[in-house]
């Protein structure tokens, strides 16, 4: 179903968005392709645990090629995902001390990930899972502060934004509220595997959590690059172009799908908005 939506998601970009830089379309394939990977190793892992090894209890006590590529392509796809976050935000507010830090945080929480993955490669018993618990601890905690902290600095800047125009601050309050719903999202989830994998580190309860982790960051990928037609275009002459690409007005500067024109109005246009 989740990939069902990023499938639908995916082909109203590249119809709706045409215009968009050939590198943001090159981006959203790649992630894209990344995560069908994702999906194709869970569904491997699944498949050869509870069809073709059914019973075989040697095959069983072990972890193999499947467990690696999904968590490999998981990290990959929060690192898109997140990377693109920190970038929409630096392209407001031009803040580099902020936008490094979340950068940073960005990186751990990548590191975490391959280290569990090359841990887990070289011991792949159930038994041994113990040996990832720091890797874990650290991929999935700086996973969870990273998006909400990602969250916290984008709601702040909206509530921050001041406009005299009614319309303007309605669609800057429902940014707001999608920047939160968007951001808790991937890090209630990955909090619950870490609690899942903590309280018993031999249980595939988070494991099965962890499969839907990576659609999730891909969905807030797409889903933040869509969110561009619900807001009536405004129309002028400009040949400017915007972060995505995309042409925008004559007499205003564009910053990610926040217009402000020469005389400090300022307004949303939907066909560069992002929450």
């Amino acid at each position: 179903m989740l990939f069902m939506l990023i499938i639908l998601r995916t082909i109203k970009y590249y119809t709706s968005f045409k215009s968009d830089a050939l590198r943001m379309k090159i981006f959203v394939a790649v992630a894209v392709v990344v995560d069908t990977a994702s999906l194709a190793g869970a569904y491997a892992d699944v498949y050869l645990y509870t069809v073709t090894h059914w019973g075989d209890l040697k095959y069983l006590s072990n972890q193999y090629w499947p467990f690696a590529l999904y968590l490999t392509t998981t990290g990959v796809t929060a690192l898109f995902s997140q990377s693109f976050l920190v970038h929409r935000y630096y392209s407001l507010t031009k803040n580099w001390f902020v936008a490094v830090f979340l950068a940073l945080c960005v990186i751990v929480s990548f590191g975490g990930s391959l280290a569990t993955v090359i841990i887990l490669t070289r011991f792949n018993a159930y038994s041994q899972r113990f040996m990832i618990k720091t890797p874990v601890i650290v991929w999935l905690t700086t996973t969870a502060v990273t998006d909400v902290l990602i969250t916290a600095v984008l709601i702040w800047q909206l509530y921050n934004m001041k406009t005299s125009f009614k319309t303007t601050e309605h669609v800057i309050q429902r940014l707001m509220r999608i920047s939160m719903q968007t951001g808790s999202t991937t890090s209630v989830i990955a909090i619950c595997i870490l609690i899942t994998y903590l309280v018993n580190n031999t249980s595939n309860v988070g494991t099965g959590l962890s499969f839907i982790l990576g659609r999730i960051y891909i969905l807030t990928l797409l889903f933040n690059l869509t969110l561009r037609t619900r807001i009536p275009k405004r129309t002028s002459t400009s040949t400017v172009r915007d972060s995505y690409g995309s042409r925008c007005g004559p007499t205003m500067t564009m910053t990610d799908g926040v217009h402000v024109q020469r005389n400090s109005v300022v307004h949303v246009d939907m066909s560069t908005i992002w929450p």
